[in-house]
């Protein structure tokens, strides 16, 4: 009896295992490109930019395929939820890809007009795995180079909905 059980299961195990599809290059190249889109979007630091000055609040966060808009100091919660276009998204997947996080705090800024009062100051802050990378600070509308492209697309973005 225990000689018909083991040469059953043998069978069924067997049968099972050549009843499997063979995944093709294709069927693996599909899937490695998805998983490496997932994975693209979840190693995108969120994103937090902050301008403020006497009579100017503006804060946005970005994160997950969403831009967080608020336009009030001290807010407890975000006003406004924009979902990003797959061509805006992508774009800023390239740019913030291209960014060195720690050398962030040591970018410089292109002016100083926030020392007059002739613009607000901003921040970016990257915040990935859970380490916050600040820059330095700088005047809203005149980031520094390196993420001149980057700020600017956000800003754009959070131009749309007023």
């Amino acid at each position: 009896m225990k000689v018909i059980t083991i040469i059953a299961s043998l069978i069924l195990t067997f049968m099972s295992c050549s009843g499997k599809k063979k995944t093709t290059e294709s069927d693996q190249g599909s899937f490695l490109s998805k998983q490496n889109e997932v994975i693209m979007q979840n190693n995108i630091p969120v994103i937090k930019y902050e301008a403020n000055s006497r009579g100017f609040a503006f804060a946005i966060k970005v994160e997950n395929q969403i831009l967080y808009v608020s336009r009030v100091r001290d807010f407890k919660d975000y006003e406004q939820k924009i979902n990003i276009s797959e061509t805006d998204w992508k774009e800023i997947v390239s740019l913030t890809k291209e960014i060195e996080l720690d050398k962030v705090k040591d970018l410089k800024w292109p002016t100083e007009k926030r020392y007059y009062d002739g613009a607000a100051h901003a921040n970016i802050t990257f915040i990935s795995e859970g380490v916050e990378y600040p820059a330095n600070g700088f005047d809203h509308g005149f980031p520094p180079i390196e993420i001149e492209k980057l700020v600017n697309k956000i800003l754009e973005i959070a131009d749309k909905v007023k």
